[in-house]
């Protein structure tokens, strides 16, 4: 179990939340492709989002400060501040 600024994290929070980054990656394919957002390098850029999307899904990036504040905010419905 993952612990982030006193909350213990749970598994189910954990996966939630590796669904979320998921979907996020996928969400910013879309926009590129739709032609929502421009980016300079199309392909390069889908192709590290798509790696992203596995890689989350995955728990690669479980330990990630944005992961844990984003997991925290799931379960807790408190967003943390990361900066002062």
């Amino acid at each position: 179990m993952k612990c982030f600024n006193g909350v213990n994290l749970t598994e189910n929070t954990i996966q939630e939340t590796r669904q979320w980054f998921h979907d996020n990656a996928l969400a910013c394919i879309r926009e590129v492709e739709e032609g929502k957002v421009f980016v300079n390098n199309r392909e390069h850029y889908i192709d590290l989002q798509r790696k992203s999307a596995r890689e989350y899904i995955k728990g690669k990036h479980d330990h990630i400060l944005a992961f844990l504040q984003r997991a925290h905010y799931i379960q807790t419905g408190e967003s943390v501040a990361l900066m002062p």
